[in-house]
């Protein structure tokens, strides 16, 4: 399965940064794992550049 960006350069960068500064926020203690989950997932998205959110809207969209 090959993934294309479907994220522009700015919101990458955004993602990364707010990311970054969650998992940041984690580490002094506030709501820990959520933040560390979120933080991840926002960092990784923006260094791949591709959303999972269209893709998962897609597939329940089929289902129904």
């Amino acid at each position: 399965m090959r993934f294309a960006c479907n994220i522009d350069k700015t919101d990458r960068i955004n993602r990364t940064i707010i990311g970054a500064a969650l998992c940041i926020a984690a580490l002094f203690g506030m709501g820990k794992y959520f933040y560390i989950a979120l933080g991840l997932a926002l960092i990784i998205e923006g260094i791949v550049g591709w959303c999972t959110i269209p893709y998962v809207l897609s597939k329940i969209k089929r289902l129904f």
